[in-house]
């Protein structure tokens, strides 16, 4: 009865230690998979039937414009119109005639992927879903940036979060830049923001340049955001959806904030007040 009893014991034992791997596993994969559906942030229909198909170097029909909104850089190496599925109300699957990460392809940017071809219609069938549906990466920030990275595979992700064509443009990304990827030539910190679609100014008589007096830029001061307005902006007249702001104070800007009605998307629809904190991956 006593070498039964061990016998049990040690099967038991057995048993316990066999079950905890597989729910240790499954915790791994599901924080996993957060990681990766947190790494799609948006897709912005931002043109309905309104771009050239030449674009995708074909001829006889109008095209419509989607902007993909990344939290990581993404690997242009890996990038296909393959890699993406959109869904439409009606539960029709689109595949993008042609995909591009310009034109905001420049160092410290490659975080918005355009795709091109027809994804419904605004009013009666608008696009509802993105899908990753091939293997794309992301990849490594650079020198100077300050926000995190992680290379992962995207295929699988989704996002329901597609931004209607009638809606302006928001921020969805903010990081402090140093370095070589950094253009201003004036003050002592400079924060990238990042649009869910190309802007230019909304106001009558603005160029872009006289865009940085609608930012505002936050400290925290014991709890308390205290207000900066940057000193110019930089990274811009190149018709994507990144600018530079230049600021003078010492203090950390962890916030960033745009006002009303100052910038407008390729289809002229304006911006409501957008605000979006400074992504820092600290040591």
């Amino acid at each position: 009865m006593r070498n039964l009893f061990k016998l049990f014991t040690v099967l038991l034992l057995f048993s316990c230690s066999k079950n905890e791997e597989p729910q240790e596993q499954i915790n791994q994969d599901t924080l996993q998979k957060q990681v990766n559906q947190d790494a799609l942030v948006s897709a912005f229909f931002g043109l309905d039937n309104a771009l050239p198909s030449i674009l995708c170097n074909q001829l006889g029909s109008q095209l419509d414009g989607m902007p993909v909104n990344f939290k990581f850089p993404i690997d242009a190496s890996s990038l296909s119109e393959t890699d993406f599925e959109v869904v439409d109300s009606l539960g029709n699957i689109h595949t993008p005639m042609c995909v591009s990460l310009a034109p905001a392809n420049e160092n410290g940017e490659n975080r918005t992927v355009l795709l091109f071809g027809e994804f419904g219609t605004a009013v009666t069938n608008p696009p509802v879903e993105v899908r990753v549906v091939g293997d794309l990466f992301t990849t490594d920030i650079l020198s100077g940036e300050s926000a995190c990275s992680e290379i992962i595979n995207l295929n699988g992700i989704i996002t329901t979060n597609v931004i209607p064509l009638s809606d302006g443009p928001s921020l969805f990304f903010a990081q402090r830049i140093d370095g070589n990827i950094n253009e201003c030539n004036s003050g002592t910190q400079t924060i990238q923001v990042a649009w869910n679609g190309g802007v230019t100014p909304y106001i009558s008589g603005d160029s872009e340049s006289d865009l940085f007096q609608y930012y505002i830029g936050y400290s925290d001061s014991s709890g308390v955001l205290i207000p900066h307005v940057p000193i110019s902006i930089t990274d811009i007249n190149d018709n994507d959806n990144f600018h530079q702001l230049c600021f003078s104070t010492n203090d950390e800007i962890v916030k960033i904030s745009m006002m009303a009605y100052t910038v407008e998307d390729p289809n002229h629809d304006p911006n409501l007040y957008s605000e979006i904190d400074v992504s820092s991956c600290n040591p």
